[in-house]
């Protein structure tokens, strides 16, 4: 069985998912975008923390049908 590494990145603009096989090289990537930042008084800024979730599975989840393989097969997350 081929194992894969899955690494995650939640930043203010989008959440984004990459595979890389055992020797390194990117399987696939997805990057989904989620709800601007609202800044709505000074030196404020929220997000929702749902919206993040939200944006995050749905790029695992198509990092890992871009890839054509199975959360069994991820080894770890990063």
């Amino acid at each position: 069985m081929t194992g894969y590494w899955l690494g995650v990145d939640i930043g203010t603009g989008s959440s984004r998912a990459i595979l890389l096989d055992s020797s390194g090289a990117e399987a696939a990537a997805v990057s989904i975008p989620h709800e601007e930042m609202r800044m709505e008084q000074p030196l404020w800024a929220e997000q929702r923390p749902e919206n993040w979730a939200d944006a995050s599975f749905e790029a695992i989840q198509g990092a890992l049908a871009a890839a054509n393989i199975t959360g069994n097969q991820v080894r770890g997350v990063g």
